[in-house]
């Protein structure tokens, strides 16, 4: 980690002292290679190599390096001639151009700028017109109140379209430019470069003053359309140094003796903003232009990889006046439909009228995005297909179907329907039948499976002078909790009646336990004996807990809790004991009742207690206000409510 911060600050050092010595270089250059009728130079790059640098780094260095380029300046200006407190000006001017160029493009995310689309160009002019304007301002006061007016206005007028040809020539160099794809070759690379030279060499050195300006532009247009955005700056920067050089020594449409120094020279430099505008911006679009057609190449490319990979059946198909035509599909549609294969296949011929009908009015009401429709072929198949529309005419529109073939799944759910049908039917006939007369006593019992075969599960019986009841829970739902519900209640079966409770619940539960382990599951399960004579009862919880004593002389509701838990995670359970007095009742209910009352014990016991006052003489009335809407929820658990009531003694005996 330190080795890579080491190079990269070396790296950044380096570039720093190439920088500066790029602008001592070519700016002495600049300097002595000015016409002797200028009041200054008639081009000067020295203010993009300078904004260049400052792009490179983020804002926090900016002053430091405009300090560095101002102190490179001040001595070339000062050999140049420059009277001492001028150059000293022009060089604080410079520093302070590129600063304010710099602090614009590298704007308030401070990272290096990039130059790819006409926004990124529209920032770069901004900067570029702003940072001249500034150094022109400060240039033409220095010049104004150091040595006169003249030589003032011929700064003011000449300065700022120099600084900016020279900014908007160079300084792009130094930006993220985009690279572009499907660019030209070495070769024409190299004839495109050399025919565009030639002829920029003949316009501004070989012509005696023909207005032939526009002739360079001819073959700018090859090189925005073929050159990467990097290669068309560096021809445009070498034509700007032909025509500057040739402007200057009085050849070509610009020379400063035609046309005047002053006006000669700043003709030039609008003639430089004009192109590099003109052509970056016809290359940026251009780069835009291919990379918009690569990413389409791309996508077209998936999409026929997509279509034809495919497991699901897809078709693009036509409809028009005439119907529905094929225009293509991929080797699964015509697995799934043998008819698809060979071109313009009719789709009516492979579905029949009646599906094409039904896809026909699906489509016609589709408004925005897809629509999905199941449909039965003339064959019998059964597809569930999407449509998705492609494009819209007025009268014809092309349309992609993708499709499964579902008629075997169908099938297989109507099989495994017609089971779960037939175990539901077996699991009610399991159930416990009426309960039998026995006087003073009443019951009631209600039970609803989340599904067609449910986990819940209960049983009454009776054999003077006890009563068994009992009601247990398998966790989860289907077929799986069905069948060891079925299981755990013919186990309970298999007990002597007269067995204590918790001996009956330890003995279930040696007899599942392994079924249990096997399954990891676990079952809660309530086990009450009554004595029928005296109305004692004694209980074992499996960690069920929801079992209630409803009071009838004093309209209470009890619950008795209990900590032992469910079969499957324990192998003791506790007794507890109690007594029903005449017109008092034992409820047992499943958690799921407790959901349909809002999930709380404390909801429970007040929604047992309410339908006590409502239906307390009737204890299927009352199991049956306890289950109300089990039926109307869709995402619920089994819900099972089972309860013995002793009845009150009638009055007067």
């Amino acid at each position: 980690m330190e080795l890579r911060k080491a190079e990269r600050r070396s790296s950044a050092v380096a570039f720093i002292l190439v920088s500066l010595v790029a602008v001592g270089i070519i700016g002495w250059f600049s300097l002595v290679t000015q016409p002797a009728a200028l009041a200054s130079t008639a081009w000067w790059p020295v203010a993009g190599i300078a904004l260049g640098l400052g792009l490179r780094f983020p804002r926090r260095y900016t002053w430091i390096l405009a300090a560095a380029v101002s102190a490179v300046t001040l001595p070339l200006l000062y050999i140049a001639g420059r009277p001492a407190l001028l150059a000293a000006a022009l060089a604080v001017a410079v520093g302070i151009q590129m600063a304010v160029g710099t602090l614009i493009l590298r704007g308030r995310r401070d990272r290096l700028p990039t130059l790819s689309d006409p926004r990124d160009l529209g920032r770069l002019l901004i900067a570029v017109v702003s940072a001249a304007a500034v150094y022109d301002v400060v240039a033409t006061a220095a010049t104004f109140l150091i040595v006169d007016s003249s030589a003032a206005w011929t700064r003011l007028v000449t300065s700022a379209p120099k600084h900016a040809a020279g900014m908007l020539l160079v300084a792009p160099l130094f930006m993220d430019l985009p690279r572009r794809p499907h660019r030209a070759g070495p070769v024409e690379t190299v004839i495109l470069s050399a025919a565009t030279l030639a002829l920029v060499t003949f316009v501004f050195a070989f012509n005696p003053g023909m207005p032939l300006s526009f002739l360079p532009f001819m073959p700018l247009v090859w090189a925005a359309m073929r050159l990467s955005t990097r290669e068309v700056i560096v021809l445009m920067l070498a034509i700007a140094v032909i025509a500057s050089a040739g402007s200057a020594h009085g050849e070509g449409p610009f020379a400063f003796h035609l046309l005047g120094t002053e006006t000669g020279n700043v003709v030039l430099q609008i003639f430089e903003l004009s192109m590099v505008v003109v052509f970056l911006a016809l290359a940026l679009a251009v780069t835009a232009e291919r990379h918009t057609a690569a990413r389409l190449v791309e996508s077209e490319e998936l999409f026929r990889k997509i279509f034809d990979t495919s497991v699901a059946g897809m078709v693009i198909a036509v409809r028009d006046n005439t119907g529905w035509t094929v225009l293509r599909s991929n080797a699964s549609a015509v697995a799934m439909l043998p008819e698809l294969e060979g071109d313009m296949a009719r789709l009516a011929a492979v579905l029949g009228d009646e599906a094409i009908d039904a896809l026909s009015a699906k489509a016609d009401a589709m408004a925005d995005g897809n629509a999905r429709l199941t449909l039965t072929t003339v064959s019998g198949q059964v597809l569930n297909v999407s449509i998705s529309p492609i494009s819209t005419d007025d009268d014809r529109r092309t349309l992609a179907l993708q499709f499964y073939d579902i008629t075997e799944a169908l099938r297989a759910r109507r099989l495994e329907q017609a089971e779960l049908e037939r175990a539901a039917e077996v699991q009610r006939a399991l159930l416990p039948g009426q309960f039998p007369a026995t006087p003073g006593w009443s019951s009631g019992a209600a039970s609803v499976p989340a599904r067609q075969v449910g986990g819940d599960f209960y049983d009454i019986r009776v054999q003077v002078p006890h009563a068994v009841l009992s009601l247990g829970d398998v966790m989860g739902k289907g077929m799986g909790a069905g069948m060891l519900a079925a299981a755990t209640r013919a186990a309970l079966r298999a007990n002597d009646p007269e067995l204590s409770p918790s001996a009956a619940v330890s003995r279930v539960a040696g007899v599942i336990d392994r079924d249990l382990q096997r399954t990891s599951a676990f079952i809660t399960l309530t086990y009450v004996l009554v004595d029928l004579h005296t109305g004692d009862f004694r209980f074992a919880d499996a960690g069920h807990g929801l079992h209630f004593i409803v009071r009838t002389g004093s309209n209470r509701v009890e619950r008795v809790p209990s900590s032992d838990l469910p079969m499957g995670l324990d192998d003791g359970w506790d007794e507890k004991r109690g007594a029903l007095h005449p017109g008092d009742a034992i409820l047992l209910v499943s958690d799921g009742v407790m959901d349909l009352w809002g999930g709380s014990v404390e909801q429970l016991s007040d929604a047992v207690a309410h339908c006590a006052q409502q239906h307390g003489s009737s204890p299927q009335a009352l199991v049956d206000a306890l289950c109300a809407g089990a039926n109307g929820q869709l995402e619920r658990d089994d819900v099972t409510a089972v309860v013995l009531r002793r009845e009150p003694v009638e009055s007067g005996r």
